[in-house]
């Protein structure tokens, strides 16, 4: 059993031709040194305004928030999606260069496989066994790594040449060990703390949840709807101080107030959560705040309508519904023609033959249906539904 431990964590397949060994062992070098650097090295030290550029001062170190909610999306909350960002995150870049050197091959790659493994055949909507995705040529360049080892050109093989065994396992643990700081921050400069954890519904009934932000120094507010459905779970990292409201019709109240010490809880929204009277105040001070912010940005930019008139284009009125008696969540990303940057603005319902939404929009705004939240970005495939004309006047429209 030690034996096959040993040789999982450090051994080698057995050794081929001269030829053999040296395109094995560029092969390794690139895989491994491709993945840290193209991959790995780009969530370390990742870009703190994703509009800027990769210069030291706009560079935060640790596992950056998208990636966390990411992880969370594809279903790995149980400890908590941070928990397996970071786990990902140190198979990329850390892993990635054991591998090329060809140090704890075996374990590294075996990781690394799983990761995109995962992504190949579970982050995609409709996967294909053989679908030209580049991933799946890292996933079977990885599990290939995984079998072969380290090669006759690694630092596995010098050492097992110098000492005459394999290395041990517990070299392999207490340097795994020492390692894994290296990618365990997840604290972006200069921002609040961030926590992670799990808001739960379930009961059978949809609960629409709204989750709030406001950062009085940047006087920035950050947070999204969302229907929770029946029986399911949403993770979520954001800040300390993230208000979370349950929704009802037009009305809305304050569920609860995240904490320093939530990091990883589950909140069941059939509970019912304390909340302070210190929270209470300063859940009224963002919320007057954000109130602020929105009025300010109101009056310094002018309306759609002022804009649509400024160009001369006519505003358009119609309704929008669902195909189905049945409810679905639907996300629905609105493209103005004046906005030349990809918008983020739009909206996320449950939609039926049986409710309707009634839209105003300018001729020329293009409406794209989402796979997923629109406001995630390049992360969520998208399909354009219509473009306004004014033909669309008063009309009825399905989706």
């Amino acid at each position: 059993m030690k034996k096959a431990i040993q040789s999982l964590l450090s051994g080698s397949a057995p050794s081929g031709t001269l030829a053999y060994e040296i395109a094995y062992a560029l092969f390794r070098l690139y895989c491994g040194f491709s993945i840290a650097i193209g991959a790995g090295l780009s969530k370390v030290f990742h870009k703190i305004n994703e509009d800027g550029g990769r210069e030291w001062d706009n560079l935060a170190f640790g596992v950056p928030d998208w990636f966390v909610e990411q992880v969370g999306d594809i279903g790995f909350t149980v400890i908590s999606p941070s928990f397996w960002a970071h786990l990902a995150v140190y198979g990329e870049f850390i892993g990635g260069l054991l591998i090329a050197v060809g140090l704890f091959t075996r374990i590294s790659a075996l990781q690394l496989a799983f990761q995109f493994f995962v992504v190949s055949f579970i982050w995609y909507k409709e996967p294909e066994l053989f679908g030209m995705y580049y991933q799946q040529l890292i996933f079977w360049s990885f599990a290939l790594i995984a079998v072969l080892g380290g090669g006759r050109y690694s630092v596995e093989h010098w050492w097992s040449t110098l000492k005459r065994g394999p290395v041990p396992a517990k070299t392999v643990a207490l340097a795994s060990l020492c390692l894994l700081p290296l990618a365990g921050y997840s604290q972006s400069a200069g921002g609040a703390r961030r926590v992670s954890f799990t808001i739960v519904n379930p009961t059978l009934k949809v609960k629409a949840v709204d989750i709030r932000y406001f950062n009085p120094d940047q006087k920035k507010s950050s947070g999204y709807g969302y229907d929770l459905g029946a029986l399911s779970s949403h993770a979520v990292n954001m800040p300390v101080g993230t208000r979370i409201y349950l929704k009802k019709r037009d009305n809305r109240s304050l569920a609860f107030v995240v904490t320093g010490n939530d990091n990883g809880r589950t909140f069941d929204l059939s509970d019912t959560f304390s909340i302070s009277r210190e929270q209470e105040e300063q859940a009224a001070r963002d919320e007057a705040g954000e109130r602020r912010t929105n009025l300010a940005a109101a009056d310094e930019q002018p309306g759609v309508e002022a804009m649509a008139r400024a160009q001369g284009l006519d505003m358009v009125t119609f309704v929008v519904v669902g195909k189905s008696p049945f409810s679905r969540q639907v996300h629905v990303r609105v493209q103005l023609p004046f906005d030349p940057k990809k918008s983020n603005t739009g909206f996320s319902r449950r939609l039926s033959s049986f409710n309707r939404i009634t839209l105003r929009y300018p001729v020329g705004t293009k409406i794209y249906l989402c796979d997923g939240p629109y406001w995630k970005g390049g992360s969520v495939q998208e399909t354009l539904l219509f473009e306004v004309v004014a033909e669309k006047q008063n009309k009825r429209i399905r989706i």
